[in-house]
């Protein structure tokens, strides 16, 4: 895979592969942390870095297009135009999926108490599960289309 028009392809399939089955192991994680609250220990600090550090790589993959170890050239033949008007929709998604979340919260808050920080992950969770899939699931038929 030297070639790096070929290995660009190679990459966009894969990531086109991998993004739904990790959008569903990103949900599976999130299940599990809303199961148990975070607290002032040493292990629940080291969950919210984990966590933290899952949420600012899905961020920096879902606004670049991820793969920066990749030389720039594949990166730049990897995002053509209909992987960032796939990315574009995947994140308008996400964005309205996590206004109405919020929306949601608030009106649901006047009559179950939640605490600000279980509200803010959630609002988040929504709107990085709503890109990833979105985005996996446009990527994944414009590859069965090519």
């Amino acid at each position: 895979m030297s070639d790096p028009v070929e290995a660009a392809d190679e990459l966009s399939q894969r990531r086109a592969r991998m993004t739904i089955p990790f959008t569903l192991i990103f949900l599976i994680q999130q299940a599990a942390f809303f199961s148990n609250p975070l607290d002032t220990r040493a292990v629940s600090l080291v969950r919210l870095g984990g966590w933290t550090a899952l949420a600012l790589v899905i961020l920096g993959g879902l606004t670049t297009g991820g793969f920066w170890w990749k030389p720039k050239e594949v990166r730049a033949l990897m995002e053509d135009e209909i992987t960032r008007a796939h990315r574009a929709d995947a994140l308008s998604l996400a964005f309205v999926l996590a206004m109405l979340t919020g929306i949601g919260l608030f009106v649901l808050q006047v009559f179950v108490p939640l605490e600000t920080r279980v509200a803010i992950h959630l609002i988040l969770s929504v709107g990085f599960a709503a890109a990833l899939l979105r985005f996996g699931l446009l990527e994944r038929r414009a590859h069965k289309l090519a």
